[in-house]
Formats: structure tokens, C-alpha cells, sequence
């Protein structure tokens, strides 16, 4: 009786920490739900530092290309800082699939299209998007690997086998048959068990992120079923839908057996799970299962893109639609033939001033040092990267061809490969001429200071040639600069517009407002005064400059 009654008593513990298990998921969503509903548009607070980016770039990496926004842009734009005011997925595949498309600024129109579809969608059904974020939050992440790399590198696991261990484990018969009848039988019992141990995290350590993707991928196959309790499908979210159930189809058969997989390290939530750690450990049964799943995946790595893919997709547009509700003062793009922008702002920037411009030829910027032109440049091109990516831009409206975006704005010189500043510029400006070149979509180009690394006879020889080449081919060219001379050898090239500054009580004011026409203003020596330097530095520097105008104005009359 005694037994029977410790029996009865271990099951209904069992039973009891289960509920308690369940009752607290279900709290717990009950209060992500709770929390999605109300913060609904607030910022995100996660930042994409070194470890995070290792692998959330894995689709990004894995699909890079030509095509693809090249890395001197995406950092010229701050674009990683900008892709964390974007992010609100809640899934591993969500964020690499969010990083991918922020880079994927030649999507076709119809692409961008179905996307706002995607976006709209959700916006239009908040009881659809909590269940597909509640879902996504359940999925979460892959144990700190790229979903993206373990698909591609499933074939570094060709050789991967189990047959030694799934000899140990048919050791366990004899051992467990001798236990009964001699003592020596727990002695083998308990070696077969320490060598499954010991061999168990030699093992496992070699496929351990692979280990974690697979895991993931059971719980990709699971959430896309569980997207038939959506209610009011629409035919955007029908048709990443059908390709999703398709996949997931196919796929299922990975699912058997797939729970003794983990994604993470030992332990767990319930005193079941630490036992199913030790089953684990001298069995082998995870890695026998892995290997089962691995030999099903080779076969149907297109089926594993398609899922990681759409769920991506999904995950990434909910995010957009939660983006668009933290601010105020963003438009739907549209594609027009002619290059407009009204009231463009910089995202980055908390208070932003609005600049519109209309881009029927290339653009000439000029002004004083810190007066806006850099920020205006990084405005235009990062508009023109939103609206081909996530098709939402930070203006009041926004009208323009699909282009092929690059820039040169914030360079520097590279050390590791001995080139100089100059050689750096040549090289990146080298990179735009090429593409220019090329057949297919104009090119939108965002320039700073043009050969700034050189001397200024030079420079403004060769800045103006450049320019010039670039605005007779299919480019549209945004340029900045402080030589005033390219305004007078350009006048007729570029379209000019300036940016300028007030000093009040020893003050500079900037207004950041575009206005058509050239700068006359120089304000380098006076902020050397703001800024306190020595003032024999100052008013020598002042005689000095007025003194070099003068030359140049007498040289001008005299030629």
C-alpha cells in the first residue's frame, strides 16, 4: 500500500507541474498579448551589436549579390541603425529576412506592391497580427545561429554518421540482461552509460548550431499550421499562405521524433525535461534524431528557403506595419518618371527639418560647413532605399523611378590594404562610373565632396568632369560641395541649391532649409572662433582668406 500510495503520489506531482507549467504559458501570452496591443508602434530598444549581426545578416549573406544594396552605402547611410528603429519582428527568420530586404532595393514594382499588400493587411486586421506575433514570439530564435547559414552549409554534414552510436546503445541490451542475473551486468551498464556521456558532448559540440537550426525548423513546420487559425485571409497573405502549406507539407515527415531535439543548452523549465536531458545523454537520441532529420533535408533544402523564407516575409511586413506607427510623418512611394520628393526627412534624426526638391536633372549642393548638405544627401538616398525595400518613406509624399542607389559619403582611408584616402575615393567613385555603364535601371547617386583627398586645382578639374559625365548618362547625380567653382563650370549641368547659416550674439543658427541658388557664405574661421580658438590664429586666418579672394577675383578679371 505504501508503494502504491508513493506511486500515486509521484504521478499526481507530475500532473500538478504540468498545469502549473501550462497555466503559466498561457499567462504569459495572455500578457505578450496584452503588451503588443498596447505598444503597438513604440520604438525597439534592440541593438544590433557584433554578436547579434553574426547572425542576423545569414540571409543577406547567403542571397548577396550585385543586385543588392554593396556595403559602401548601406554604411554611408547609417543603415544598420536604421534597420533597429525597423525591427519589430519577433522571430529569428524575421530578422534576417528584415535585413535581407532593407538591402534588396531591385525588387520589381509588383514585388514592392505585394509587400504593402503584406503590410496593409495587418493593419487592417489587429486581431490577425497578434495571432501571427503571438505565434512568431512562441517560434523566437534559433540558439544564437543564422537559420540562413545552416540551410547552406547542410552539406559540411555529408559525412556526418551514427552508426557508433547506435552500436553503444545495443550494448545496453546485454548489460541490462546481465543486471538481472550478476552484479557484473551493473558494471557494464554503468560503463556503457559513461562512454554515451562522454561521447555525447564531443559530439554534440560539433554540431551544435546545426543542432539548434533543426530544432528551429520543427517549430517552423508546427507555426505554419498553426496559420490556419487565421480568420479573414486576403489574397496577399492567401499566397504567401499557399507556399508556406505547401512546403510545411512536404517537410512534415521531419516533424516525427523531432521533440527530442533541443535548442538550447541542458536543463529546462519542468523536472520532466532534466530527465529527458539524461535520457538524452546515454542515448544519444537527439543526435540519432538529427541525423534522421538531416538525411530528409538534403533533399528538400528548396522546401527549408521557402519556409524560412515566408514566415521571413510575414514577420517582416508585421514589423513594417508596427514601424509606420511610430511615426507620424511617413507616405506610401510611388513609381513615376521623374524624381520628387516632398517634405523628405532623416530618420535618425529626432527633430527633423523637411526639404522638398523635384530632381528633373542632377542637383549641385552648396553651403557652409554643417549647414545640412551631408544629412540632405543621406535623405535622398535613404528615402529612395526605403521606398524600393520596405516601400515606406519619411516623406509627405514621394514620387520616383526604381533606381540602382549608390554613394560616397563617408569614406576613409584603409591602413590594412596601404590605400591612401585619395585611392580609396577613386576607387569607390570607380565602382558608381561602372555601374552607370551597365544596362538596366538609372542610377541614383548620393555624392560627397568629390575628390576631396587631393589638391584643389585638381579637384575641381577632375570633380567637374566626373559630374559633368555622370549627368549626361542615365544617373541622377545629388553632389555636395564647398569648391564654388564647379557651380560656375556646371551651371547649366546641374540644377543648384544651397544651404545656409545666421550668426546672432556670437552664435551660428543653422535653419537646415534647401534653397535654390549657389551659397556665398564661409563659415570655417568663425566656428574656429565660436569654438575658442586662439584669436591670433583667428584674425591671421581672416586677412589671410580675404587676401586669397582678392587674387582670385583679380585673376578672374584678368583672364
Amino acid at each position: 500500500m505504501g508503494v502504491q500510495a508513493f506511486i500515486i503520489f509521484i504521478i499526481a506531482a507530475y500532473f500538478a507541474v504540468c498545469a502549473m507549467v501550462w497555466l503559466k504559458g498561457r499567462r504569459e501570452i495572455r500578457t505578450f498579448q496584452e503588451n503588443i496591443r498596447r505598444n503597438h508602434g513604440v520604438r525597439p530598444l534592440r541593438k544590433l551589436d557584433e554578436t547579434r549581426k553574426k547572425w542576423v545578416t545569414g540571409f543577406w549573406r547567403h542571397f548577396q549579390g550585385p543586385e543588392l544594396l554593396d556595403e559602401t552605402t548601406w554604411n554611408d547611410l547609417h543603415m544598420d541603425q536604421i534597420f533597429e528603429t525597423v525591427n519589430h519582428t519577433y522571430s529569428a527568420v524575421g530578422e534576417e529576412c528584415l535585413y535581407y530586404i532593407l538591402h534588396h532595393a531591385d525588387q520589381s514594382e509588383e514585388e514592392l506592391l505585394h509587400f504593402e499588400d503584406l503590410v496593409q493587411y495587418w493593419e487592417k486586421h489587429p486581431d490577425d497580427r497578434v495571432l501571427l506575433q503571438t505565434n512568431l514570439w512562441q517560434l523566437g530564435y534559433s540558439g544564437g545561429s543564422s537559420v540562413a547559414d545552416c540551410i547552406e552549409n547542410l552539406d559540411l554534414l555529408r559525412n556526418f554518421q551514427v552508426r557508433l552510436d547506435v552500436f553503444v546503445n545495443l550494448l545496453y541490451i546485454p548489460a541490462i540482461a546481465l543486471t538481472a542475473v550478476s552484479g557484473q551486468g551493473f558494471l557494464l551498464l554503468l560503463s556503457v552509460m559513461i562512454v554515451q556521456i562522454l561521447l555525447y558532448f564531443r559530439k554534440k559540440a560539433e554540431i551544435q548550431p546545426f543542432l539548434s537550426s533543426f530544432a528551429y525548423f520543427a517549430k517552423l513546420i508546427a507555426f505554419v499550421d498553426r496559420l490556419k487559425e487565421l480568420k479573414t485571409p486576403e489574397s496577399a497573405v492567401t499566397e504567401e499562405m499557399d507556399r508556406l502549406f505547401a512546403a510545411a507539407k512536404k517537410l512534415k515527415p521531419m516533424l516525427r521524433g523531432s521533440s527530442m531535439i533541443k535548442d538550447g543548452s541542458l536543463g529546462g523549465g519542468t523536472p520532466v525535461d532534466g530527465i529527458m536531458d539524461y535520457v538524452r545523454m546515454c542515448t544519444h537520441a537527439d543526435i540519432i534524431q538529427f541525423h534522421r532529420m538531416l538525411r530528409y533535408a538534403y533533399g528538400n533544402q528548396d522546401e527549408l528557403w521557402t519556409l524560412a523564407e515566408g514566415v521571413g516575409r510575414l514577420d517582416a511586413s508585421a514589423s513594417v506595419c508596427a514601424y509606420r506607427h511610430t511615426r507620424q510623418d511617413w507616405c506610401v512611394p510611388a513609381v513615376g518618371e521623374v524624381f520628387s520628393m516632398t517634405s523628405g526627412r532623416y530618420p535618425l534624426i529626432k527633430e527633423p527639418v523637411g526639404n522638398s526638391i523635384t530632381g528633373e536633372k542632377s542637383v549641385l549642393l552648396t553651403g557652409s560647413n554643417a549647414s545640412g548638405k551631408s544629412t540632405f544627401l543621406r535623405t535622398v538616398a535613404v528615402n529612395a532605399v526605403l521606398a524600393q525595400t520596405i516601400h515606406t518613406c519619411l516623406c509627405d509624399s514621394y514620387t520616383a523611378p526604381l533606381y540602382r542607389i549608390y554613394s560616397s559619403l563617408s569614406l576613409k582611408d584603409d591602413v590594412i590594404n596601404g590605400d591612401s584616402y585619395y585611392m580609396v575615393e577613386i576607387k569607390t567613385m570607380k565602382r558608381i562610373l561602372d555601374s552607370v555603364q551597365k544596362s538596366g535601371r538609372p542610377v541614383l547617386c548620393a555624392l560627397d565632396e568629390v575628390l576631396r583627398g587631393t589638391n584643389t586645382p585638381e579637384r575641381v578639374s577632375a570633380s567637374s568632369q566626373i559630374l559633368r559625365w555622370l549627368s549626361e548618362q542615365n544617373c541622377l547625380c545629388f553632389a555636395a560641395t564647398h569648391d564654388l567653382e564647379l557651380v560656375d563650370i556646371l551651371r547649366t549641368e546641374f540644377a543648384h541649391y544651397y544651404f545656409t547659416e545666421s550668426f546672432t550674439d556670437g552664435d551660428v543658427r543653422f535653419t537646415y532649409q534647401l534653397k535654390p541658388g549657389r551659397s556665398e557664405s564661409r563659415n570655417a574661421i568663425r566656428l574656429l572662433k565660436i569654438m575658442g580658438y586662439p584669436q591670433e590664429i583667428t584674425d591671421a586666418a581672416e586677412k589671410l582668406c580675404l587676401k586669397l579672394l582678392e587674387d582670385k577675383k583679380s585673376d578672374k578679371i584678368r583672364t
